[in-house]
Order: C-alpha cells, then structure tokens, then sequence
C-alpha cells in the first residue's frame, strides 16, 4: 500500500506539470486527484504547478477529512470527493479551465473527430455554473458524470475521470482537440460564405494563435 501511494504521488506530480506545461490550467488554476483505496490524493489551493513537491499534496479520506498535509487542499475537494463516491470506478480526477471547450460547451461536436468519440464517446455533459468550490456545484457535477466521463462547467472549465491519471488527461485533451476542430469547422464555413476574403483572413489568424497556444508556443514573433 504504501508502495502504491508513494507511486500515486509521483504521477500527481508529473500530470499536473504536464497540464500545465500544455496549457490547460494556469499557474494557479486547475487541480489533480488520483484515489488509492480509500485515500485521495490532491493538488492543494493556489500553489504553482511547476513547483509542487509530494510534501505538498494533501490525502483526504472519502467523508472528506484532511488525513495528510500541512497545506489547504484544493478549492474543489468536494468535487473530487463527491466523483470518487459516486463512480467507483474512477482512479483520476482532472479539473482544468480550458477556454475554448468552455465557451463552446453543448456546441462542441465530437462527431467532427472520430477520436474524440472514440474516447469521450457520444456525449459530453454541460453543468450549469454554480459557484467554484461550492457543494452544489459538486453535486451537480458528480450527477453528470454518473452517465459520461466529462463535463464542461459554464463560465468555469472542464472536468474528466478516467481509470488513471493518463486516462482523465488524455480525455481533457481530446475535448480539447474536438472544441478546436469545431471552431475550425464554423470558420471554414464562415470562409465559403459571401464575405469569404474578410473570413479566410479571420480564419488563418485565429488558427495560428489557438495552434501555437496549443503546442506551448507563446512568445511573439
């Protein structure tokens, strides 16, 4: 066992870097949680990405009490908790604040990317904003994802669960990927449409921001 929490700390770590390293949470924002058991292991609230350290983790039992850690656990503890209670199943929980999934919400159309379906399947959830950190919002977003493996939060960000962390981070990825390619899609039809110079030129601009942001680059050239 306490193999396997050593381990479980290690990848917190590497995944929650990589999030941030590929643009999916910011410094500050975002959290990671894996479970092992009945221990849940968890970013803590408002510390760099980058810099974490296992002595920076919390571990919380699944009622909710702090079990290991001198820092506050992320802000939203109870949604990880609430997830872990409602789908057994789950060994990952990653909650980022990807723009463009958010703002497009029901609009995204996986159906655009058969990878996307293949691993997000036909259905993404959409859960109405309620406060961050919030019960209800925890609630309502372990309701979602009863019946899918993610959910966009209005106005908040994104959530997804897999069997391990590079399940749950690949999942946010694929959204991610579906979000872009469904903006492109409105583009390039934008762009066949009366007003088409006007629009290509909309087109490549937004294109080549969203794929340098996509791919870490942002610097200006």
């Amino acid at each position: 066992m306490a193999g396997a929490l050593d381990a479980a700390e290690e990848e917190v770590l590497r995944y929650a870097r990589l999030l941030y390293e590929r643009g999916h949470v910011t410094l500050l924002s975002g959290n990671v949680s894996v479970r092992v058991g009945d221990v849940v292991i968890l970013t803590p609230s408002s510390r760099p990405k980058p810099l974490l350290s296992r002595e920076s983790l919390v571990w919380m039992s699944l009622d909710g009490s702090v079990v290991r850690g001198y820092l506050k656990p992320t802000s939203e503890w109870r949604m990880h908790i609430a997830i872990y209670r409602r789908r057994p199943d789950v060994g990952a929980v990653v909650h980022t604040h990807n723009v463009l999934p958010t703002l497009l919400a029901h609009r995204i159309n996986l159906a655009l990317l058969s990878e996307s379906e293949a691993y997000l399947g036909s259905r993404v959830a959409v859960v109405p904003y309620f406060k961050p950190g919030s019960g209800e919002l925890a609630d309502a977003v372990a309701s979602a994802l009863e019946g899918c493996d993610v959910a966009v939060l209005r106005r908040h960000g994104v959530v997804a669960v897999g069997r391990d962390l590079a399940d749950a981070v690949n999942k946010v990825e694929a959204l991610a990927d579906a979000a872009l390619a469904t903006l492109y899609d409105w583009l390039l039809r934008l762009a066949c449409g009366r007003r088409a110079r006007r629009a290509r030129a909309a087109c490549q601009s937004v294109a080549y921001v969203l794929t340098r942001r996509q791919r870490g680059i942002t610097s200006s050239v």
